[in-house]
């Protein structure tokens, strides 16, 4: 591998690496003492519907020893849980009894799948097949039977847009609520010689603040932190329904563009194939792949010199994205980010023509190999691009891993990039109880067209947090040359340092006080001088039923190297500092029939400053019917130039039920003097099966008067069969 440039602050990174890295070797290797839990094997499937007294549910136990996390840690619940868990050779059964003494106060405004179910009562699954604290899944229920479900990746990060296979019924009963469901083996991957499963579960009583866990009560923990799970053992004669799934689709799209001066009408029937290798490995082939039924993305409105982060929504790259988690990289330098994958460079959709993926894990080993035929599109030749991950478990909390990708999606020049990672991740650091730390060190380097001097990337992550105090820090050295092409980096040429410090108190009758000190330093190597640094403390204070106040002050030095020009088209002149950031937030809890937020913030600018109003508001009035508002306002004020930026946000659903619901969204900003309208219907006709319409529309306002710029009229269904 080449050499590469660094200065004196690169000598100072790579020491901190090796020290960490030391750091990493010195851990003994410990257990977080876990509860276990061996489920009965049932002889006859349970009807799904919700009634307790289904005779395959009569001798099996249930587990009703959860603790509080919230408001007291370990302490008793204020209500009875009843937790009833069995299989068979292909799916799993559960049933929850959640009593409560007062069910009239049980709230439960959701009802559409994949809604944020934090402000209703809710029960939540987690489940890690492999028992490797990376990857796993998450099932969440509330009480009207909408489901919420997840890919548990890096061992805490959920990725709530995934779409599992499975079904629940819950009701209302005069003691509270239950819900019966299964989850079809087919569903997940899973190794059936494994002889535990991480398993962890979570009820949450919205009125009261309150959660119930059944492992690791302790607030530093959340429900899907892999490494702090407990163990679900005796799962034996395990094996698939079926070995393969096919999700065949059509859609056809009007499309009238005013701009571009198009019309037409576009039928695209295309399909995808999964068959499972074995157990734990999967490989899928897609054709014709089409997105019309992935969510619009929320407007930004973007005032710096670096490119806005979006989440992927597309089920084609959703599907197993955990195997290509790579360290604890927030964001940049990403080697791998799926967005890049059919997106131009103009943020124009390119059509994916064929796709093929194998993801899996085998013994100790995690692997994932993807390859897209994206077509021509524009100026941009018909292109294959490649990404390859492994990651080897050397310990229970050691991981090793490479990863590899191939191809440029944004230009037509060639481009790859190879990294190596190492991982550590831990509920117990140096043997202590309820200490989870994760910690990670990376090295990337890439080679591309006219882009070879200074090409590598190197860095760490590091997040403790025990009952009182918390700590996180990220470095990353990015040379001016690196080009993840198939990745994500906000700035080349420079190296970050970022670190935050906090203390917990409990005083009543609040649920915690939380003091945070929080430091970040960018140094630039191309100049090899400071190119931004802040510090300062802030404050949170949370009642006991979730409302927040957050107070925040931080000192800001920025030197802007070359001038760049923000989207109303004003440029902002280089230079060199100094101002102060001051910052008040307020939330009310989500489980409030109304909840919003509302912060004010005055900070640097540049050579001036902008002052930020920002507001959301959540109404469920009932729960067939939400409404979700937002409003930003920021009044930028420099030496020579003076204005005002307002984005506003006007969204709602109505969930006829579970499986039919109608959302709407609305965005407007004043910079590009442009508004977005999009409504989308799904109807789920059966598991697995959708149909969608969704309707695009964009304006541009001018002097009051709307031109409409695009139509967008999409119908796409699709189904899955299994076999």
């Amino acid at each position: 591998m080449r050499s590469f440039r660094y200065s004196s602050p690169g000598n100072s990174a790579l020491l901190l690496t090796a020290l960490l890295g030391l750091a990493f070797a010195s851990f003994a290797r410990s257990e977080t003492a876990s509860q276990s839990w061996s489920p009965p094997r049932l002889a006859t499937p349970p009807v799904i519907d919700g009634n307790l007294g289904d005779e395959a549910w009569k001798d099996v136990p249930a587990i009703t020893n959860l603790k509080q996390v919230e408001p007291v840690p370990g302490g008793e619940p204020s209500e009875k849980t009843d937790f009833y868990l069995g299989y068979d050779s292909t799916r799993l059964y559960f049933f929850i009894v959640a009593h409560d003494t007062k069910p009239e106060g049980i709230v439960a405004t959701q009802r559409k799948r994949d809604a944020d179910l934090d402000g209703d009562d809710n029960f939540i699954i987690v489940l890690d097949p492999f028992l490797d604290r990376r990857n796993g899944y998450y099932f969440a229920v509330n009480s009207l039977g909408a489901k919420r479900d997840a890919l548990i990746r890096g061992g805490l990060t959920l990725n709530t847009d995934w779409d599992g296979l499975w079904e629940v019924v819950a009701k209302r009963t005069p003691d509270g609520w239950q819900a019966e469901g299964s989850i079809p083996l087919s569903t997940l991957s899973f190794n059936s010689k494994t002889p535990a499963w991480g398993l962890n579960l979570e009820r949450q009583i919205a009125r009261k603040g309150e959660k119930i866990r059944w492992q690791s009560p302790q607030r530093q923990y959340e429900v899907n932190h892999l490494a702090a799970t407990g163990r679900l053992t005796g799962l034996t004669d395990l094996r698939r329904a079926a070995r393969y799934e096919a999700r065949p689709f059509t859609s056809v799209t009007y499309v009238n563009d005013t701009v571009t001066g198009k019309e037409y009408t576009q039928l695209k029937p295309g399909f995808d194939l999964s068959y499972k290798l074995t157990d734990s490995t999967t490989t899928v082939v897609t054709f014709n792949t089409d997105f019309a039924d992935a969510e619009v993305d929320e407007r930004q409105v973007n005032l710096t010199r670096f490119p806005v982060f979006f989440p992927e929504k597309r089920a084609f790259f959703l599907q197993d994205a955990g195997v290509f988690a790579y360290s604890l990289i927030n964001r940049n330098p990403l080697p791998y980010y799926s967005r890049r994958i059919g997106i131009g460079p103009r943020g124009e959709v390119v059509d994916i023509f064929a796709g093929a993926r194998i993801s899996g894990r085998e013994g100790p080993v995690n692997f994932g190999l993807l390859t897209v035929r994206t077509e021509a599109s524009g100026t941009l030749e018909a292109k294959d691009l490649a990404v390859g991950r492994v990651l080897v478990r050397a310990t229970d909390e050691i991981g090793v891993g490479v990863i590899g990708t191939f191809g440029d999606p944004r230009t037509n020049g060639d481009a790859w990039l190879a990294g190596f990672d190492l991982n550590y991740n831990t509920g117990r650091l140096f043997d202590q109880p309820a200490s989870p730390f994760q910690g990670s060190l990376y090295f990337e380097e890439t080679e591309s067209t006219n882009r070879n001097d200074d090409s590598a990337a190197f860095g760490w992550g590091a997040i403790y947090d025990s009952p009182t105090w918390g700590f996180t820090s990220y470095l990353d050295r990015v040379g001016k040359d690196f080009y993840p092409a198939l990745g994500n980096v906000q700035q080349t040429g420079i190296y970050n340092l970022t670190g935050k410090l906090d203390y917990e108190f409990n005083p009543e009758p609040l649920k915690r006080i939380v003091p945070v000190f929080s430091a970040s330093h960018r140094h630039s190597l191309i100049t090899n001088s400071r190119e931004q640094e802040t510090y300062g403390p802030e404050v949170s204070f949370e009642t006991k039923r979730g409302d927040t106040l957050l107070l925040r002050t931080k000192v800001e030095n920025e030197r802007l190297p070359a001038s760049f020009r923000v989207p109303n088209g004003v440029v902002v002149l280089p230079g060199s500092f100094y101002g102060e950031h001051l910052e008040v937030a307020m939330t009310t809890s989500k489980s409030r029939p109304i909840s919003g937020t509302a912060s004010v913030a005055k900070r640097l600018y540049y050579a001036g400053d902008q002052i930020l109003y920002k507001s959301s508001l959540t109404w469920r009035p009932v729960p067939v019917f939400n409404v979700d508002a937002g409003f930003e306002y920021t009044d930028v004020t420099l030496p020579y130039a003076e204005f005002p930026v307002r984005l506003m946000k006007l969204g709602g659903a109505v969930q006829f039920s579970p499986k039919l619901v109608w959302s709407v969204l609305g965005q407007f900003d004043n910079l590009s003097h442009s508004v977005g309208f999009n409504t989308r219907l799904r109807w789920t006709y059966m598991p697995g099966g959708d149909i969608f319409w969704v309707f695009n529309q964009g304006a541009d306002i001018d002097d009051g008067r709307w031109d409409f710029t695009r139509t967008e009229i999409s119908t796409k269904m699709g189904a899955t069969f299994r076999f």
